[in-house]
């Protein structure tokens, strides 16, 4: 536990090293949208996905996706999201993975090195790496690190970039399902691991669900943990409060509705001793999702590295019992 929670605080020294410097808040939101129009909130609609293939590797079609966001702030940079694809050259009916990165990732390094390899050399499983708003290319350049603009004191922001994430890996997912012919399968990792859980309560045409050190209330997380602590000083300082930030935000909290796949297909993986995620957090959604099958390791948020194999190796195993059947 002790080293756990070293590696953790190292790493989050690190992390906010990079902070915004000015800030972020905006004001305080007009409209605060109700749980019971979720549905509505988070509607997607058809959209043409572009597929441009660059080379080839292996056994495999290499390139990226890209599609015109459904939702646009207005921002060039962000409105146009551009995804990596590698698609399997011989099997039509294989299995499409879609995995979702976390808060302040700069590229997508971390979670192929859990599972690209693996996947490609012993399953054969499309693959499309799905970028978050704010995130990689869709950042301004003036902003300070990957993620400042998507998750921030900005409240409305936060909860309109949590919005088009969500519409738009829906939109991801009914493309792939009416263009291909096998199960669709989203891991998230980390924040990424909070837009699946999310998108899961909204979209049943998801098979299989794999949610890996996820968070479940953004304003549980900004208000209760080290890594949203410059973000909380921002609101703080413009008179909100915690109250005030569970009512904006819990449009956004996956707990606040059930998923619409079969319970057996979803998988949840936390860290007993996350310094990122609290683990109450994490047993919160857990219980009101009615308790699916869950891994809790004994470590930190650094097992995203350090435990890599093995979230590899119960991740995949979990899903070739459940999709190859």
């Amino acid at each position: 536990m002790f080293f756990s929670k070293i590696i953790d605080r190292y790493a989050l020294y690190d992390l906010h090293k990079n902070r915004s410097k000015y800030s972020q808040f905006s004001s305080f939101p007009t409209f605060i949208p109700e749980i019971k129009d979720r549905e509505a909130f988070y509607k997607t609609q058809k959209t043409d996905v572009s597929l441009d293939i660059h080379f080839s590797e292996k056994s495999y079609n290499v390139g990226t996706f890209s599609f015109q966001s459904l939702f646009q702030f207005g921002d060039p940079f962000n409105d146009t999201l551009k995804g990596e694809v590698f698609l399997n050259k011989s099997n039509v009916n294989t299995p499409n993975i879609i995995f979702v990165h976390g808060w302040r990732m700069e590229s997508f390094d971390r979670i192929k090195k859990m599972f690209h390899n693996r996947i490609m050399n012993d399953l054969g499983w499309d693959m499309y790496y799905f970028p978050l708003p704010y995130h990689f290319q869709r950042q301004p350049d003036n902003s300070l690190y990957s993620g400042e603009l998507m998750i921030s004191a900005n409240i409305d922001r936060t909860v309109q970039s949590t919005r088009q994430a969500i519409v738009d890996l829906r939109a991801l997912i009914h493309w792939i399902k009416a263009n291909k012919k096998g199960p669709v399968i989203i891991v998230g990792v980390s924040l990424g691991g909070f837009i699946t859980n999310l998108v899961a309560t909204l979209e049943s045409k998801i098979d299989a669900l794999v949610s890996i050190f996820y968070s479940n209330r953004l304003s549980y997380s900004i208000w209760n943990t080290i890594p949203g602590k410059f973000i909380r000083e921002d609101l703080e300082h413009h008179g909100v409060n915690y109250n005030d930030l569970i009512k904006y935000w819990q449009i956004t909290e996956p707990s606040e509705g059930i998923p619409k796949i079969k319970k057996d297909n979803i998988l949840l993986i936390s860290a007993k001793h996350d310094q990122y995620v609290d683990i109450e957090d994490a047993d919160y959604l857990w219980e009101s999702w009615g308790k699916p099958t869950r891994y809790v390791y004994n470590c930190g948020h650094a097992g995203i590295v350090l435990n890599r194999k093995k979230i590899a190796t119960d991740t995949l195993l979990f899903l070739q019992n459940k999709i190859q059947r």
